[in-house]
């Protein structure tokens, strides 16, 4: 038997992964959208900073770890989207709504005051005179 390459032991790597059947036990039950490049390397038996975009050879392996990621970021369709929008804008008239009403409370509290405070002014002006 020969001796596998670096690259061909984080594919072999990757495979245990994708059957879930890795050596390392950190990596038991893994979902195979949470797989990294990090994770294969040291499931090979590398440091997590063995696989490196900036290398050649690691790119294929890299972009099928990327596509397996890739589902996790399924686009929603538009009728979600607006759907997801429109609820968000209901929300916000709702919570407009409830500051203007707090507003003009505080409004009236404040109006109230100003008129008690001219009253005690008037009162004490009375007595001082």
């Amino acid at each position: 038997m020969r001796n596998l390459s670096g690259i061909e032991q984080c594919e072999a790597a990757l495979e245990r992964l994708l059957n879930e059947t890795p050596y390392n036990k950190d990596f038991v039950g893994v979902e195979k959208t949470d797989i990294t490049p990090a994770m294969v390397s040291v499931e090979a038996g590398y440091d997590k900073g063995y696989l490196k975009r900036s290398r050649q050879a690691h790119m294929p392996l890299i972009a099928q770890i990327d596509r397996l990621r890739a589902p996790k970021k399924a686009s929603k369709s538009s009728a979600q989207r607006l759907s997801k929008a429109l609820s968000a804008a209901d929300k916000a008239k709702a919570n407009e709504a409830a500051l203007k009403d707090t507003l003009d409370k505080v409004l009236a509290q404040n109006l109230m005051l100003v008129e008690r405070v001219r009253e005690l002014e008037k009162a004490l002006h009375m007595y001082g005179e």
